[in-house]
């Protein structure tokens, strides 16, 4: 499924839930810790990762600002070389905002280190992550979004539910940099990918008198471990 809902009038809106509703998906938030993947660019989507960096993203505002900020790549964070830190990151869902939790050891996130977009008019600006010592943007939008079943959206002032999610080449095979579309033209080297959570729950089956506990460990390669006790 993808949906790009742009801001044009309330009845996109309305057949936006039309066919949220036609498929069977409800508004229903992820409970516990998950990911987020988008798919479209491997066959069992690609995770969301973070990595730091001096970028610059000239702005209507200010065409040759630099900015220190943490942003939202896709793909195998282990090959990605750049930035000062780079991990993996798990999510939970509160208050209608996604808080980012480092996975690597070795790095510990800000309690405030929020997922954001960046929805200003007639612009594709990066996704990223607010914490940690590296700059917000002001236009960083933290909260709105939504899910239904497993779809992310967000929801804007109008009401108005957008899935603006694009992906973007970098100069490694298979990682792409995240960003929000609200140019409303699909500009050119861009990818469209859906993005969706994924719960890391821990799957119990029972043969017999033993248990064999199923977990994750590697969402993209769908690897599992066992541990069995009896």
């Amino acid at each position: 499924m993808r949906l790009n809902i742009l801001p044009t009038s309330m009845a996109l809106a309305s057949q936006a839930m039309a066919a949220l509703s036609e498929l069977g998906l409800q508004k229903r938030y992820p409970t516990g810790s998950f990911s987020i993947l988008a798919y479209g660019v491997a066959p069992e989507g690609a995770s969301i990762f973070y990595s730091d960096g001096c970028y610059d993203f000239p702005h209507e505002s200010d065409p040759y600002l630099t900015q220190y900020l943490g942003l939202a790549y896709v793909g195998d964070s282990s090959q990605w070389a750049s930035g000062s830190v780079t991990t993996d990151v798990t999510f939970v869902f509160k208050n209608s905002q996604i808080i980012a939790t480092a996975t690597n050891k070795d790095y510990t996130f800000d309690p405030d280190t929020f997922f954001y977009i960046r929805p200003t008019p007639n612009m594709v600006l990066p996704v990223g992550f607010t914490g940690n010592n590296v700059d917000t943007p002001d236009d960083a939008k933290v909260d709105q979004f939504i899910f239904y079943g497993r779809y992310l959206m967000w929801q804007n002032e109008n009401g108005l539910l957008c899935d603006s999610f694009r992906l973007k080449d970098t100069d490694v095979d298979d990682i792409y940099q995240l960003y929000w579309d609200t140019s409303n033209i699909y500009p050119p080297d861009f990818l469209i990918p859906t993005v969706k959570s994924l719960n890391l729950h821990l799957a119990v089956l029972r043969f017999g008198g033993l248990e064999a506990y199923v977990v994750p460990l590697n969402i993209i390669s769908s690897e599992v471990a066992w541990l069995v006790k009896s």
